[in-house]
């Protein structure tokens, strides 16, 4: 077993116990959990994940928090190596990292990162911020706040400290694999269960998972292995992601709360007055500086509603940008595109997909990527070559994204930009 020296992390999100959600929703497969019971859902669309958990979550629950427990699929997992002065200001150092990190991915994503260990590599999650604002937006019509969405194996943690462990979570079509060390991700292992058919790399995640034999492990392999779940273990929510409209909804309330405590406290200094008048002088006086401190805080809360208001204009056009599914069509080429062909370049752009590569057959190719019910226009964007050593020909393929209309979302919110 590897030892690992103690450290003072500079970096740390803090999580008030008092946000600590009181309702926990996993989904696994095509069900939503609700501690022992579970209701179907046709697909995974945030409505109809919302309407499942009105069925099971009792009336009370609306004046809860709610933590939406989502499959790893839903995630990106990237990892870096950074310098030990990075972690004073790691969320920052780590966005500007996106672009090389995630090539071709241009809609907005929340970040969910914790500081490595000592010389350990930085593992970051990723998620989409209009697929949590979607979420967020669908739980809200049925009457229940989402105050955060968190990666399904992370659930799994023990809830006192223990280091090393790992965590195994199996579904239909993925395995996820989490190693955990001194409160913070240090492994994450994700693989398609397709992928697995293939001898080559069965023997290769066999050979990583046998990496983590020596330490404490916890295997989720079906539904039922989720319903002894009371509550989420502390170490989960340093990995939660907020959606947008979750934290202005929750700045919106604290500074309701502040006003509130101003107004009680102006009736309090009223009602002091009434209580004699020989301190009528010096009580008016005390009130006007009260009064002059209350007009300097409506300013600065007229101030922070405006400013609200604004951040809903900003939101309004993230999560309604059109969605470009990188993922789900980066799984669709891995799916269809035989072993004896692979890709060396990748570019996604307003909607068209481009990328090159090698195969014995690319007009092969065409046809079985017409068969993919998300892309349409499938055509060669360039002549097949020979390379020299090589029996396989380089081709150029490009195909555009169905349903993908960003000129229409471009008129409605930047109308006066070209």
């Amino acid at each position: 077993m590897k030892l690992f020296k103690k450290k003072q992390k500079s970096f740390k999100k803090q999580w008030k116990k008092s946000d600590n959600c009181k309702f926990n929703l996993i989904i696994h497969d095509n069900k939503l959990l609700v501690g022992k019971r579970n209701n179907s859902i046709t697909q995974l669309t945030p409505i109809e994940i919302a309407t499942a958990a009105r069925r099971l979550l009792p009336s009370r629950a609306k004046r809860q928090n709610i933590a939406l427990i989502l499959p790893s699929s839903e995630f990106v997992a990237t990892s870096l190596n950074l310098p030990a002065v990075a972690a004073q200001n790691l969320e920052s150092v780590v966005s500007l990292q996106k672009e090389s990190l995630l090539p071709g991915v241009t809609e907005p994503l929340l970040l969910a990162v914790q500081a490595p260990l000592e010389g350990e590599r930085t593992i970051a999650l990723w998620l989409p911020v209009k697929r949590a604002e979607e979420l967020w937006q669908a739980f809200k019509q049925v009457g229940f706040f989402v105050r955060c969405i968190i990666p399904r194996p992370l659930i799994a943690l023990p809830h006192k400290k223990s280091t090393p462990y790992f965590v195994y979570d199996e579904d239909n079509t993925n395995i996820t694999g989490v190693e955990w060390s001194s409160g913070v991700i240090k492994n994450w292992l994700h693989v398609a269960k397709i992928d697995r058919e293939n001898p080559n790399f069965e023997e290769q995640f066999e050979e990583a998972l046998s990496t983590f034999s020596d330490i404490q492990q916890n295997w989720k392999t079906n539904l039922n292995d989720w319903k002894k779940l009371s509550k989420l273990p502390p170490r989960a929510y340093d990995y939660a992601f907020t959606p947008p409209s979750a934290s202005a909804f929750l700045a919106k309330k604290t500074n309701k709360k502040n006003t509130t405590r101003i107004s009680l406290l102006v009736l309090l200094v009223l009602a002091s007055l009434g209580g004699g008048v020989s301190y009528a002088i010096d009580y008016q006086n005390k009130l006007e500086q009260q009064l002059f401190k209350l007009k300097k805080r409506t300013l600065n809360i007229s101030r922070l509603r405006a400013e609200v208001g604004q951040i809903n204009q900003t939101i309004g056009a993230i999560i309604n940008f059109p969605d470009q599914p990188l993922i789900i069509i980066l799984n669709s080429l891995n799916q269809v595109i035989p072993e004896d062909s692979w890709l060396v370049g990748f570019r996604i752009e307003g909607g068209k997909i481009k990328f090159e590569g090698y195969s014995p057959n690319p007009t092969a190719l065409i046809e079985i990527l017409t068969k993919i019910p998300q892309i349409y226009q499938v055509e060669q964007n360039r002549g097949t070559t020979t390379e020299l050593g090589r029996k396989e020909l380089r081709f150029g393929i490009s195909f555009k994204l169905r349903n993908y209309d960003l000129a229409s979302y471009w008129l409605e919110y930047f109308p006066k930009k070209r």
